[in-house]
């Protein structure tokens, strides 16, 4: 094990009780880590305090890696490196998994990555992290340290950078991204005027950034049940000129957002990634490509950008042809962006219509005497 050298204690420290912190997985964890070197960090500890339901769950220790590692496997669970060459080692425990990861601090960054050193300082960890509520630490008898006033920060919907926000941002220019998906999920109001004023100044970092990480952070941003406003503040810094998302429909967007959430439907990110960027047919395959997304996400939002910009069905029959042709997603993107009203039994067989199988297969037609192959295909599709 790292050898422990004293550090001052946290500021702010107050004793929580949750569930989930007395589980036998997390007990067990806990026993075999010790008690004094490990605390959960990040979104757990973050959702408990305001009463949303937890996901996952992630650990900070004073362990390096292959000590984490020896000492997991030694008590039987499981130990997967998932990212031990940057301290993360996976715990599968009773079928609770948790991410933990050694105490770290920030050596050398360019925007895009850092060079860290391990430490056993849990300030010096929690100094490298982005906002004040993802620095709030959690030890195993319930005791939450809070060094940069994280609690207050998020009982205010405030995502507030620790220390200056340009220094944060410069360390890794995802954080612009993240200040506003963190916005759109914990707060409240207009985003911190700090935050707002570094992200705008350095706006221009989001060029290095891989495409990759860019889409993975829009999904998660477009996923948030109200993400209108940061959206809009979003792309009031620029951002979406630098990332080169082309013209954009915010109008569209905002109707469809309220609308998706005045009839219950799940947000789908998704569909309203396509409403607001508004591709045509021809550029899909390109922006999927710079973009580096799935084939179904690719598939799925051509589908819809297509849709968007076909004729709106007139009828319920119209509506399930268009469902059956182009997908319920696609039908849904089509109705909620328009200006008018969508009649109730629109919406209803939106929700509950069942699309029919063709009952015939190409099996049948090989009995019944056509050749196989592509002929099989081209009358399967005529019948349909």
């Amino acid at each position: 094990m790292m050898a422990k050298a004293a550090s001052k204690a946290l500021m702010s420290v107050t004793k929580i009780q949750t569930d989930w912190l007395q589980s036998q997985p997390i007990i067990r964890l806990v026993d075999c880590l010790g008690a004094d070197d490990i605390r959960f960090v990040g979104g757990a500890v973050r959702d408990t305090l305001i009463g949303r339901k937890i996901a996952d769950i992630d650990a900070a220790t004073r362990h390096a890696p292959a000590e984490t590692v020896k000492l997991l496997q030694a008590a039987g669970i499981m130990a997967i490196p998932t990212g031990i060459d940057h301290g993360t080692v996976t715990a599968v425990c009773s079928g609770q998994t948790v991410e933990i990861t050694t105490l770290r601090q920030d050596m050398e960054t360019d925007g895009r990555r850092a060079v860290v050193s391990y430490t056993d300082s849990w300030k010096d960890d929690a100094a490298r992290r982005d906002f004040t509520f993802n620095a709030l630490y959690l030890s195993p008898d319930g005791k939450l340290y809070d060094p940069f006033r994280g609690q207050e920060d998020l009982a205010a919907g405030r995502v507030r950078f620790i220390g200056d926000a340009e220094t944060r941002i410069e360390e890794d220019a995802l954080r612009i991204m993240r200040f506003f998906r963190f916005h759109a999920w914990y707060g409240k109001g207009a985003p911190d005027d700090d935050g707002m004023a570094a992200c705008t100044q350095k706006v221009a970092l989001l060029k290095a950034l891989s495409r990759e990480r860019v889409w993975s952070e829009l999904v998660k941003l477009f996923t948030a049940p109200k993400p209108m406003r940061a959206i809009e503040a979003f792309e009031r810094t620029g951002a979406t000129a630098i990332l080169k998302l082309g013209p954009l429909n915010s109008t569209d967007l905002a109707r469809y957002i309220k609308r998706e959430q005045a009839v219950g439907f799940p947000p789908d990110p998704l569909l309203r990634l396509a409403c607001w960027l508004r591709l045509d047919t021809k550029a899909v395959a390109g922006f999927a490509r710079r973009f580096r997304l799935s084939n179904k996400e690719r598939d799925r939002l051509g589908a819809v950008s297509s849709a968007l910009t076909a004729p709106c069905p007139a009828s319920l029959h119209e509506l399930k042809v268009f469902i059956y042709s182009r997908g319920q997603g696609a039908a849904q993107c089509r109705l909620l962006v328009e200006p008018d009203a969508v009649p109730d039994d629109y919406i209803t067989t939106l929700r509950t219509w069942q699309v029919p199988a063709l009952p015939v297969r190409g099996g049948d037609l090989v009995e019944r005497g056509l050749e196989p192959g592509p002929a099989v295909s081209a009358r399967l599709l005529e019948l349909e």
